[in-house]
């Protein structure tokens, strides 16, 4: 079975069990890695019954996900011909 890192864009296969590849993992907070590892219930992936409890989780991290990318690009500054030049 093939299972891809759930942060968004993010194309890395990593093991069903786990929610996302390491370098995602760990840019969520601490609390939301807790809690998904709280709410986990080893075989879900495998019988396809998350808990309530996981989803909702789950939900959070990809809002956060999703807030973390769309800050970082507003903080990027566009680059033009002009200031790629110094």
């Amino acid at each position: 079975m093939s299972h891809t890192c759930h942060w968004p864009g993010c194309h890395k296969h990593v093991p069903p069990k786990l929610w996302g590849c390491s370098l995602h993992w760990f840019s969520l907070p601490k609390d939301i890695r807790d809690r998904i590892w709280n709410a986990y219930v080893p075989g879900q992936e495998e019988t396809k019954t998350p808990s309530e409890a996981y989803l909702a989780v789950a939900r959070e991290a990809d809002a956060f996900a999703r807030e973390y990318e769309l800050r970082k690009r507003q903080a990027v500054p566009a680059t033009t011909p002009q200031t790629s030049l110094f």
